[in-house]
């Protein structure tokens, strides 16, 4: 991990580090590096049934939505048990990154923020899920759930943003022969009652992207003055974050995204709003700060969730 002085009103932060390089993946490069879909969401506030496992539980809180998919939001309550991973390199050759040993965490453990993507895998319900939490040493942690993380006896707090237009399906990806989440149109009955929901945006950034231009980009396409960025999740090359004064680079070539939020306002060639972050990188050490704009890659996949703010 290092750190430098960050000029705040220089406009040349390649000068003080070089931005990450794209990962090399060995498949078939997909010319689409995002695959997005448009809809109106709304947000359910709701609490995950103590005792069920993690992906069971927020699976019947989607199912009460009505909708098939979401991106959510979990805060609060206690896991009595964290199954879990941290993106390590991989040494067989077969790809560039893969996924750590399970670990196991102390509990109970009290959960700080996570970020969901759910959908279906092979016909079956399925998450994509980056948490943090606090063990029961009081050690701050943070990783990749795996199915098995079972919600202790405290209720946890989620934010369901609903996908009503669009089916989430995880399959392996041939450019990183990786899982990854796709959304897919879905078409609605023409008497289907519409939500009075927020329009949206659900789109999977592919890798070699950056992160904070994805989005700005995302909200010109669709027209976006105003917009938030929440509920999202994946993987960037390393990062460059901006604490203060300071630039933060952390130690690649994984770090996987727990959480991004922000507020972007997107006029003609205008920019203006951060993105702030917490990830973990491949040593299990949690960092967060602002997203440096250019310099924060996709690794394998990102889950970006986008709402208009009028």
């Amino acid at each position: 991990m290092l750190r430098q002085p960050f000029d705040l009103t220089s406009e040349a932060v390649a000068e003080l580090v070089e931005p990450p390089q794209p990962l090399v993946h060995l498949g078939p490069r997909n010319t689409r590096r995002r695959t997005s879909v448009a809809t109106d969401s709304s947000s359910v506030h709701t609490t995950l049934t103590t005792g069920m496992r993690l992906l069971d539980s927020l699976g019947r809180a989607v199912d009460d939505t009505g909708c098939t998919s979401a991106q959510a939001e979990l805060m609060g309550g206690t896991l009595s048990r964290v199954s879990y991973c941290v993106p390590a390199i991989c040494t067989d050759g077969s790809v560039p990154l893969t996924y750590s040993a399970t670990r196991e965490a102390e509990t109970p453990a009290q959960l700080l923020t996570a970020s969901v993507t759910f959908g279906q895998r092979d016909g079956e319900r399925f998450m994509h899920c980056h948490a943090a939490w606090m063990d029961a040493r009081g050690n701050v942690s943070a990783g990749h759930l795996w199915p098995e993380t079972l919600i202790g006896d405290v209720p946890v707090y989620a934010v369901i943003h609903t996908l009503p237009d669009a089916d989430l399906i995880s399959s392996t990806d041939p450019e990183t022969s990786m899982p990854t989440f796709v959304p897919t149109a879905r078409p609605l009955a023409a008497d289907t009652p519409r939500s009075a929901g927020s329009r949206a945006v659900m789109s999977r950034v592919g890798p070699g992207e950056d992160l904070t231009q994805a989005a700005v980009e995302i909200c010109r396409e669709y027209g976006f003055a105003q917009a938030v960025v929440r509920a999202s999740l994946g993987s960037l090359v390393g990062a460059r974050l901006r604490q203060g004064n300071e630039m933060q680079v952390v130690d690649g070539p994984g770090t996987e995204v727990v959480s991004v939020a922000g507020r972007l306002h997107v006029r003609g060639d205008t920019v203006d709003g951060e993105l702030a972050t917490i990830l973990v990188d491949r040593h299990g050490q949690v960092h967060a700060g602002q997203l440096v704009r250019g310099h924060n890659i996709v690794a394998i996949t990102f889950e970006l969730f986008i709402t208009e703010e009028c």
